[in-house]
């Protein structure tokens, strides 16, 4: 199945394959769904501040009127969060009418002896809420980019070598094997045999081919739209900066270089300079039974 959009950004037709539609419903689905909880946190804590404007006394109204700012400030973003909702609910055919901020889930229960809230701990859940709306919405961006991809080959999905291959570190928190304190991984490592083919994960252009003091002989591969794609820790480079590359074209050699304990690939993806997690970008081949699933 093919699917025909019209983008005004672009000024021109663009053309999604199914493995590209299947993506971009796969996060439009999970990120639109996940905006419901950052929805339930700003409305419990616009009643909470509704609540304190009635009941605290007068010498803390300065707390309350801050709160009511950061509210108003939150409300504005949601509003602007559902705006983008309904763009790429539009392109992509999810339903997105529950998840608005104007459709009230139902609710109910039994009552239950409460203590409001102080001003700290609402300003301090309302800057948790504003935190989630802005990655919500950083990631709904990330889906509306996947959809308006000019080709789906261009979209970074295949893995760039072999999975029989196995991880040595997926994305996310980890403790550095160098320094040993606790960073932020923003990657997938893959374990292999200097020498191994490395391959793009999608068609794109190389914006960088060369040495990086940490890490190494590097890749960088621009897929369109805010996309790109790192490959680092080479023996040895394939390709050079300036040149097109297609999905699955061998564009290196894993090796050791760089700031590495042992021989292995680095691979990233990054959506506006911002690392993704590369396993939703591989989802839609696992889903296909092209490739096995690979843990967190």
């Amino acid at each position: 199945m093919n699917i025909i959009l019209v983008s005004s950004r672009l000024a021109k037709a663009v053309s999604l394959g199914p493995k590209q539609v299947a993506l971009a419903l796969t996060l439009a689905a999970m990120l639109i769904g996940g905006a419901c909880f950052a929805l339930g946190a700003l409305l419990a804590s616009s009643r909470s501040v509704t609540q304190l404007t009635r009941f605290v006394p007068n010498p803390r109204q300065a707390e309350i009127d801050a709160l009511a700012v950061k509210l108003g400030e939150l409300q504005a973003k949601l509003v602007r969060l559902d705006g983008l909702a309904k763009q790429v609910g539009q392109k992509s055919g999810v339903d997105v009418k529950p998840f608005l901020s104007g459709e009230a889930a139902p609710r109910g229960g039994a009552a239950q002896e409460g203590a409001y809230l102080s001003a700290d701990d609402l300003l301090r859940q309302l800057t948790g809420t504003e935190t989630l709306l802005s990655a919500y919405h950083d990631q709904l961006s990330l889906a509306e980019a996947v959809l308006m991809l000019p080709d789906t080959k261009n979209l970074p999905a295949l893995p760039p070598v072999s999975l029989s291959l196995g991880q040595s570190s997926g994305f996310g928190a980890r403790i550095d094997p160098l320094s040993g304190k606790q960073t932020f991984h923003e990657g997938i490592d893959f374990v292999g045999d200097v020498g191994t083919p490395v391959k793009a994960s999608g068609r794109g252009v190389v914006t960088f081919a060369g040495y990086h003091v940490e890490y190494g002989n590097m890749v960088d591969l621009d897929h369109g739209n805010g996309l790109t794609s790192r490959y680092a820790h080479n023996a040895k480079l394939m390709v050079r900066k300036g040149g097109m590359v297609e999905a699955g074209q061998v564009i290196a050699q894993l090796g050791n270089s760089g700031r590495s304990t042992g021989a292995h690939l680095h691979y990233e993806i990054r959506y506006k300079n911002v690392p993704q997690n590369p396993l939703r970008f591989m989802a839609t081949e696992v889903a296909a039974g092209k490739i096995p699933a690979l843990r967190p």
